[in-house]
């Protein structure tokens, strides 16, 4: 089946605009932050149509997100040198940090999406 999506699509037009970088980040980001699709903030706004639902994700914080994963490459890089170093006392205690961390990490994560930690 070429394509993707309904086979009992209702909407089979496509219509392209063009932004510039400004104005593309900022309609992403008013999608994001009403929780729609881009295009269903496109025609909310040209047609006065109210979106048929928000999407399935909450929108993400893409900073919040971007420091989350960068946090995680050092814990993953300390678990490998402890483990590397046989030393059980120091894998011990960079285990514990890194359960601490991912806890914290956990916690920050769910609060961003609006749910108890």
């Amino acid at each position: 089946m070429p394509g993707s999506g309904s086979e009992t699509r209702q909407r089979q037009v496509t219509l392209k605009a063009r932004f510039n970088e400004q104005e593309a980040a900022l309609v992403k980001s008013q999608a994001d932050a009403a929780g729609v699709p881009v295009a269903g903030l496109i025609r909310y706004a040209v047609l006065g149509q109210t979106p048929l639902r928000s999407t399935r994700t909450p929108p993400m914080d893409r900073e919040l997100a971007a420091r989350m994963i960068a946090a995680l490459g050092p814990i993953a890089c300390a678990l490998r040198q402890a483990h590397a170093s046989g030393d059980l006392e120091l894998l011990s205690e960079t285990i514990i940090a890194a359960q601490r961390d991912l806890s914290e990490m956990r916690t920050v994560l769910l609060s961003s999406l609006g749910r108890e930690p």
